[in-house]
């Protein structure tokens, strides 16, 4: 397994601070898979409901652009 921030592009080689590091190991593998299958498979998508709140929240305190206008 390969993982880092290094993006494979001549920034990354020769201009940025960029890590790479490549992993050698079967068991350590599958365990990191598993673990990035989960985060993709209960990822929450746009806004969710939580953040929703807090944007009416804000939205409250704040009052509507178009009000502003």
């Amino acid at each position: 397994m390969i993982t880092g921030s290094f993006n494979w592009s001549p920034s990354a080689a020769h201009t940025n601070d960029e890590t790479l590091l490549v992993i050698h190991s079967p068991q350590l593998v599958k365990h990191l898979t598993r673990v990035m299958d989960h985060l993709r498979d209960t990822a929450e998508l746009g806004i969710t409901p939580h953040i929703q709140r807090k944007l009416d929240r804000q939205r409250i305190r704040c009052g509507d652009e178009l009000e502003r206008r």
